[in-house]
């Protein structure tokens, strides 16, 4: 009886399960490395202040390096000092009624690289000074003055939303010289003003009339005798127009002709 010789058939693997494994190991190779790099260079963080809140706060997030595209929500601390809290609960500021908020930078980095300071960081300086006994020294100054304190405020927030921080030391050095109100008022309003025209002119420098009219107007309403303010404003020429949007023209017109007299 013949014996038949025993077969064994191998297994063969499909070609393409090799190229998918080494694909997906090229993926998550590359999504590691992603992370990696996205943590390590792509962390962006810093300080920043608002000057029509006077509030402060730290902010964070995670960006793509190279690309810069945000892949993380932004995240917010409150740093709001107690000089800015004294100034908004006494109201010695209020937030414009349009709601409107500037962030500008202290201090922040991203990846690796520091960022350079802000010039925010120069009324920080003030609103940070603290006393022998570490009392806030502006605190301490706006509830001993607070007729003063009215005129000073709001002035350092007008120059601070232009970020015209350089100029604001010289209102600090106004405040440490007088206490006659009247007297404080007038040359607040004085170096308000010569300094929202510097930067007026420099608006017109670059062509950009319709803020270079705006700032002059604000100029204006510190200092309207101020001949070489009226001067620039004069040369300036009048306010263009608003455009109204011409479906709410309609709609109004609309309105206007369906209304019985």
């Amino acid at each position: 009886m013949d014996a038949s010789p025993s077969r064994t058939t191998a297994r063969r693997w499909p070609k393409w399960l090799p190229l998918a494994g080494w694909s997906v190991l090229g993926v998550l190779a590359l999504t590691l490395l992603v992370f990696i790099a996205t943590v390590t260079f792509g962390a962006v963080h810093g300080t920043e202040f608002c000057p029509q809140t006077f509030e402060r706060r730290s902010y964070s997030y995670y960006e793509l390096p190279i690309v810069r595209i945000q892949v993380t929500g932004e995240r917010h601390d409150d740093l709001t000092g107690e000089t800015e809290t004294c100034v908004t609960t006494n109201k010695f500021v209020t937030p414009p009624a349009s709601g409107k908020q500037d962030w500008h930078v202290l201090v922040g980095s991203r990846g690796t690289r520091l960022r350079r300071p802000g010039d925010a960081g120069i009324l920080v300086q003030y609103l940070d000074a603290t006393e022998s006994d570490n009392s806030h020294r502006w605190v301490q100054w706006s509830n001993k003055n607070k007729q003063l304190a009215k005129l000073l405020w709001p002035a350092v927030q007008q120059l601070a939303v232009h970020e015209l921080y350089v100029y604001v030391p010289d209102l600090f050095d106004l405040a440490k010289t007088t206490d006659d109100a009247v007297k404080f008022k007038k040359e607040l309003n004085h170096v308000v003003a010569e300094k929202l025209l510097v930067l007026a002119r420099r608006n017109l420098d670059r062509e950009d009339k319709a803020a270079a009219i705006e700032i002059l107007d604000e100029a204006l309403s510190r200092e309207p005798e101020n001949a070489d303010i009226k001067a620039a404003r004069e040369a300036a020429g009048p306010n263009k127009p608003k455009i109204q949007n011409p479906e709410v023209h309609k709609a109004d017109q609309s309105k206007a002709e369906e209304t019985p007299c």
